[in-house]
């Protein structure tokens, strides 16, 4: 019996220091304390996605390194991509030396009665990286 109750408590133990390990690899970010990012529709038709990543320190980069805009047309449940936005193009998506970073992007062309949304890759690097997706409604 005292085997019994011994094994149990042990195999308890290890049960539940799994799970906190879990959750801390899943709450904690070594490079990225916090991002965000926003889409917009104006009237005229143009679709503003702006973001905002706070990293754990100083980072060598941070930023996104790509934000796709995506289309749903009414009654659809498809999202299709309609712009894609890099920061080999739009190099003021990702700043270096800094522990903030806010940008953001705009794309002409939004038809009306579609949703929109974006799909942004955030990006931190400091000695590693660390890349992140958020997706904006």
């Amino acid at each position: 019996m005292r085997k019994n109750i011994a094994l149990t408590a042990l195999l308890l133990v290890f049960i539940f220091s799994m799970a906190t390990v879990a959750n801390a690899a899943v709450l904690s970010s070594e490079y990225i304390r916090e991002a965000r990012a926003y889409t917009t529709v104006n009237s005229q038709g143009t679709v503003n996605v702006s973001f905002r990543i706070i990293g754990t320190n100083i980072m060598d980069v941070l930023g996104a390194k790509t934000i796709i805009v995506q289309e749903q047309a009414p009654g659809s449940s498809q999202w299709t991509a309609v712009a894609t936005y890099n920061f080999s193009s739009y190099p003021s998506m990702l700043r270096n030396n800094t522990s903030v970073h806010s940008s953001s992007v705009s794309y002409s062309g939004a038809k009306s009665g579609y949703s929109y949304r974006a799909k942004v890759y955030f990006y931190a690097e400091k000695g590693g990286y660390e890349t992140l997706e958020y997706i904006a409604d």
